[in-house]
């Protein structure tokens, strides 16, 4: 269960695991507006809360949220997955179906010129 958290105060849930929540969801992350309304977004998964707050001080900030299918074949355990775009660095935060663990990652990706999924 995805959580997005907005500036005016509410809370939007969002089921990645069906397809009509999905498709919400990403065409509301399409809007410019409502991308600058989050200020945060939590995954509650097995009794636990993962939470990542928008980053203060920089200029450009994108959130995602997907969910993320096991293929044991590939190793991929499954889990739902929030990442952030701040400036030049991606913020990753993978919650794992399986148990109930998080991985947090940080990557300098460079300054993002185009962004598919802006309108």
């Amino acid at each position: 269960m995805l959580k997005i958290h907005l500036s005016n105060g509410k809370t939007l849930s969002f089921n990645l695991c069906e397809q009509a929540n999905a498709k919400e969801l990403m065409e509301l992350f399409k809007a410019k507006d409502f991308q600058e309304s989050i200020r945060g977004m939590t995954v509650l998964h097995k009794g636990v809360s993962y939470s990542l707050v928008r980053p203060t001080g920089f200029s450009d900030v994108f959130f995602l949220a997907e969910d993320v299918a096991a293929d044991p074949e590939s190793k991929i355990k499954g889990g739902e997955r929030i990442t952030c775009f701040v400036d030049n660095l991606r913020l990753g935060l993978m919650v794992h179906q399986a148990q109930r663990s998080v991985r947090v990652s940080v990557a300098k990706v460079g300054r993002q010129r185009y962004n598919p999924y802006l309108r």
